[in-house]
């Protein structure tokens, strides 16, 4: 990790399409800036982003994922520069590898380590906290940065040397995120509005021919994130088809749209509920209203392991929050 100081120059410029927030991950990320966390991975709730602020840690509410939070925030992006190409040059803490380097061989992904300023990755974990029992190495991340959404992988983790700090990514990521702020080693993105959603399950690592890792182009490897990184989001998250059986209140596959959510209008929520006093409520045949619930991406159709990862008073049943 390298400090926040004044920048420099700008190393690089990276250009590609950015790709549109859906929906239910949008409504996911308001909930997760506006709220709190009930379970932080080890236990650890009180991690430092690095510029003298405490109080975030790795929240584990959610099934399939794990993102970074703080009160009432999200995670802010320093800039790693660590793998082949350090930045330029500039970054006075940098490491000539990645976290996973022994996979990439191993795994013949075609490169012996990370490229910061080609790939782009995020940095999970801390010297103290290892996530490797809830994540899989070279997992897919996306990233909701700048009213955008990009794709990433778990590629770093933090030294103990950075005092367990949160909140950091590559170079090429976060001159993808903020293009206009002059990022580089020595200048990261100080604001807390990031969301790092990280997906369980070895089926969500990028494996090698799930994207183009010889490339020597940061915006042909976004680009070439994005089929792996949509069927990831999809299966683990949600999508927005309609639910299997709309008749049914009770079932939600529509992830942060799901009742008790909140919402603008009826588009904003899942199958025949209705947007009612800004929550998603009853269906429009106004029979059968479903529980309501207060606790984002577990309520009615959310996926869960046990009781706990569902709202109020719905249950698990069958990997599904039911009422």
């Amino acid at each position: 990790m390298v400090a926040k100081s004044a920048a420099l120059a700008t190393l690089l410029t990276v250009t590609a399409s950015a790709w549109t927030v859906p929906s239910n991950l949008q409504t996911f990320y308001n909930n997760v800036k506006n709220g709190g966390c009930k379970s932080y991975a080890g236990g650890k709730s009180n991690l430092n982003d690095g510029q003298g602020h405490s109080g975030f840690g790795f929240c584990t509410d959610t099934a399939n994922v794990v993102y970074l939070t703080g009160k009432n925030s999200l995670g802010d992006m320093d800039i790693d520069c660590d793998g082949a190409s350090n930045c330029g040059g500039l970054s006075g803490d940098w490491q000539a590898g990645t976290s996973f380097d022994d996979i990439l061989v191993s795994k013949k992904y075609g490169i012996k380590t990370l490229d910061a300023s080609i790939h782009q990755f995020s940095v999970l974990g801390t010297c103290n906290l290892d996530l490797g029992n809830l994540i899989s190495p070279l997992a897919l991340v996306a990233v909701v940065c700048n009213n955008q959404l990009f794709y990433s992988v778990w590629g770093d983790t933090n030294g103990c040397d950075d005092n367990n700090f949160t909140g950091e990514a590559s170079i090429s990521l976060a001159q993808l995120c903020f293009p206009n702020e002059g990022l580089n080693g020595n200048n990261g993105h100080t604001a807390h509005d990031v969301l790092y959603l990280a997906f369980t399950g070895s089926d969500a690592v990028v494996g090698p021919s799930n994207a183009n890792w010889k490339t020597k182009s940061a915006s042909d490897f976004q680009s070439s994130l994005k089929a792996f990184g949509d069927s990831v989001l999809t299966k683990k998250f949600g999508s927005t088809v309609p639910p299997t059986n709309p008749g049914n209140p009770g079932t939600c596959e529509w992830v942060g749209h799901c009742a008790g959510a909140t919402c603008k209008t009826n588009d904003d929520c899942d199958g025949d509920l209705e947007c009612k006093s800004g929550i998603c409520g009853g269906t429009s045949g106004g029979t059968n209203p479903p529980p309501t619930c207060s606790w984002a991406g577990h309520c009615a159709g959310a996926s869960c392991k046990t009781h706990d990862d569902c709202s109020d008073d719905l249950t698990c049943k069958n990997g599904k929050c039911s009422a």
